[in-house]
């Protein structure tokens, strides 16, 4: 008896390492969704889907997208719309309008600094007289604006430029949050426009930590 059990159990081995494999050599794959999720994407037509079987829960899925197309006239928490309009009469008035929502303070205007030297330095330079090394390389030629305490420029417009871009200067508004837009308008005020703070701190250039 014993003699037999072995000879089955031998056969059984056998069989399960020869018998189930592809002809590549590959063995098929049982229930693989138990242990390879298939990814939900968004706006997919899961209905069409070879792990869903018939048509009633393939009508089901087309009725239950992944994400669905907000409300009309509802915003995402935390997320403040931007009402100006990438134009001239938008850029306009933003510098009418438009103003700073952040305190004016020294840890604002540090944080706006090491902005500045991520985001602006490369063309607007360390000093902002738009004598960056793209500039100094040749990239592009002189940036026209240069911040100076006698520059006629409302913040609400430098807000504008930062969000839609103007000229040569692209973007940032996918690179940087609304917030962070404001600390370095704040930033170039204070130190290259000598707009004070709300207890006249000024920060000195620091060329080290400029980069």
């Amino acid at each position: 008896m014993k003699q037999i059990i072995k000879i089955a159990l031998g056969v059984f081995i056998l069989a399960s390492a020869t018998g189930c494999k592809d002809k590549d050599g590959l063995a098929p794959e049982y229930m693989p969704d138990m242990y390879r999720s298939p990814a939900i994407e968004t706006y997919v037509d899961y209905g069409m889907d070879p792990y869903y079987v018939g048509e009633a829960i393939a009508e089901q899925q087309r009725n239950r997208p992944s994400a669905r197309k907000p409300v009309e006239g509802t915003i995402p928490r935390g997320y403040m719309p931007y009402p100006y309009p990438n134009t001239f009469e938008g850029y306009q008035l933003a510098g009418e309008q438009l103003k700073n929502p952040l305190p004016k303070t020294e840890e604002n205007v540090k944080k706006g600094k090491e902005l500045f030297g991520m985001f602006c330095v490369h063309c607007h330079g360390k000093d902002g007289q738009g004598q960056g090394s793209l500039v100094e390389n040749g990239k592009f030629p002189p940036i026209p604006t240069k911040f100076n305490e006698n520059l006629d420029l409302p913040e609400g417009k430098m807000f504008h430029t930062i969000t839609y871009g103007k000229g040569l200067m692209g973007s940032h508004a996918s690179q940087l949050t609304q917030e962070e837009r404001w600390l370095l308008v704040m930033y170039i005020r204070n130190q290259f426009m000598k707009e004070p703070l709300n207890n006249n701190v000024n920060i000195e250039a620091d060329t080290n930590a400029v980069h």
